[in-house]
């Protein structure tokens, strides 16, 4: 149901007030219309009973009954009003009825105190009128008829007064055009008024208010009179306006908000890579320096190592020149012990001048190479071991792996450290060291890939902050005497050489597992395209 529009409900409204006072007004003239009909209809009775009184008293006795009904009569049909005109006779002092204009109208005796009023009022003619009955709208009226100065009847007029109802229901046909002509002129003067004055001011502001919600704050309602709705849109348009202002200023300072964000984001970003690139710099400078100084002390040691022992091989090399002069005497026994002191001295000299060298680390010497051939043989080499320990091999080569840059000695020595670090971490008899090697897309446009060899045991694991020291010189977790501490440097420095990367998964526990990632030659990443261009367009 759709809710009334308010010019309706001020019409309803309206309409309701007009019709209540209306009704009001007719109730209350209707009252003193019948109050003043009333009055006017008892005085005409009065008046008609009085001179047909007057008339029947100037007739000549003895008067004729024919002419008394005929009197009566025309009085009777002078006013609607009058229900019975009677003539009454005094006889012996009692009043009869002689004549009457309704001839089947009921015939009431004159009240004593009526009697008593007519036969006192001789003189002065007295009129005696009150209501008949109980029904106060019959009125009767008796006027004295007399004869030559004395009362002889009485002439009586019953007239039906009108009452307030009769008189309103009289009235009330007029009185409902008038209420309809007035809720016409109200209803048609309501939607005039609210047309012009209310719903076209309203329907402009209510235009103004869409427009200004869709964004448009330069809309403005305009102004018809200088009234409330004027006043209001009046209000509307500086509220707008305010909006329009602070909108304009808030848009202004955000783009300078805006401006500075990016320039401070801008300088934040360069700040950030800067201290990123710092931070890794420095990371990676730190690292390279405590890896140099384990490996400085390391060469430290055996440089001091060499130089005490090289001191005291050089006297001993004197000494013995002395004594193989000395002992001249018995040539072939001292020749032979000679040259067993001169062999063990050319031994240490040359474990000396090979720590020496390893001090000292050569370029490695890069060549193409097969992955799986050089750990074919290294399982080879590696069987007796195994063996020796009850390690199971499980191995799982590429058939089709791309070929590599490297060097076939030092890669050997890192698989080796790897496959010793493997075994220390397996108990005898119940290990499993799993080998398999996997090509890997390099996941860049253009990129030929990696070449990947995987070393997984079952062993005792590493934890977290063991993992995270285990590339540092000279760090082992072994017992003493029996690790060095070098080995996954080794690796680490032989895959760094070989341009490579090394991926290293442990948890305590649940084994070790390292991935070892190699550039594919250049002249073998054309093949690499080729395949998988294949791959793909067989897809």
């Amino acid at each position: 149901m759709h809710p009334l529009k308010l010019h309706t409900k001020t019409t309803l409204l309206a309409c309701a007030v007009t019709l209540a006072v209306l009704g009001m007004v007719l109730a209350l003239v209707s009252m003193r219309v019948a109050e003043h009909i009333r009055e006017e209809q008892k005085a005409l009775a009065e008046l008609q009973a009085v001179s047909l009184a007057e008339h029947i008293s100037e007739l000549p006795a003895p008067r004729d009954p024919q002419t008394l009904a005929r009197s009566a009569t025309l009085v009777h049909g002078v006013r609607p009003d009058v229900l019975t005109v009677r003539v009454w006779e005094r006889v012996g002092g009692v009043f009869v009825p002689v004549v009457s204009s309704a001839e089947n109208a009921p015939v009431a005796d004159i009240p004593e105190d009526t009697k008593e009023a007519l036969r006192g009022g001789l003189a002065t003619r007295s009129i005696s009128a009150q209501p008949a009955g109980a029904n106060d709208s019959l009125y009767r009226v008796f006027a004295p008829i007399t004869e030559s100065g004395r009362l002889s009847g009485a002439v009586e007029v019953i007239e039906k007064l009108d009452d307030a109802p009769t008189i309103a229901f009289r009235y009330g046909r007029g009185a409902v055009w008038m209420a309809l002509v007035a809720v016409a002129l109200i209803t048609l003067g309501i939607f005039l008024l609210f047309r012009h004055l209310v719903y076209r001011p309203v329907g402009h502001l209510l235009g103004a208010m869409t427009r200004a919600k869709a964004g448009d704050l330069k809309a403005q309602a305009p102004i018809f009179a200088a009234d409330e709705l004027g006043t209001l849109s009046r209000e509307y348009n500086n509220l707008t306006a305010r909006l329009l202002e602070m909108t304009e200023e808030r848009e202004g300072q955000k783009r300078i908000l805006q401006e500075r964000v990016s320039e401070a984001t801008a300088k934040l970003a360069e700040r950030n890579a800067q201290l990123e690139e710092a931070n890794l710099e420095l990371w990676q400078t730190t690292r390279t320096l405590t890896a140099l100084e384990r490996l400085a002390a390391a060469g430290q040691t055996a440089a001091q190592f060499a130089h005490e022992v090289g001191t005291p091989l050089n006297l001993i090399s004197g000494h013995v020149q002395l004594l193989h002069r000395s002992l001249r005497r018995d040539p072939e026994a001292a020749e032979a012990r000679l040259q067993t002191i001169t062999a063990q001295i050319e031994r240490i000299e040359r474990i000396v001048r090979g720590m020496l060298d390893r001090t000292r680390p050569d370029a490695p010497a890069l060549s193409t190479l097969d992955l799986n051939s050089l750990l074919g043989r290294m399982f080879d080499a590696m069987a007796p071991a195994l063996e020796a320990r009850g390690v199971s091999l499980i191995t799982s080569l590429e058939p089709a792996l791309p070929p590599i840059k490297g060097d076939a000695d030092r890669l050997q020595q890192a698989f080796i450290n790897l496959f010793s670090n493997a075994l220390d971490a397996m108990a005898d008899g119940v290990g499993e060291l799993r080998v398999r090697t996997f090509y890997e897309d390099s996941g860049t446009r253009g990129g030929a890939g990696y070449s990947a060899v995987e070393f997984a045991d079952n062993g005792c694991g590493m934890t977290s902050e063991v993992q995270a020291k285990i590339f540092d010189p000279l760090y082992t977790t072994k017992e003493r005497g029996k690790g060095t501490g070098l080995g996954l440097v080794v690796v680490n420095q032989v895959i760094g050489e070989h341009d490579g990367r090394i991926e290293v998964e442990s948890e305590p526990g649940g084994g070790a597992r390292f991935v070892l990632r190699f550039p594919v030659a250049r002249e073998a990443a054309k093949d690499v395209e080729e395949r998988e261009a294949e791959r793909a367009g067989l897809l």
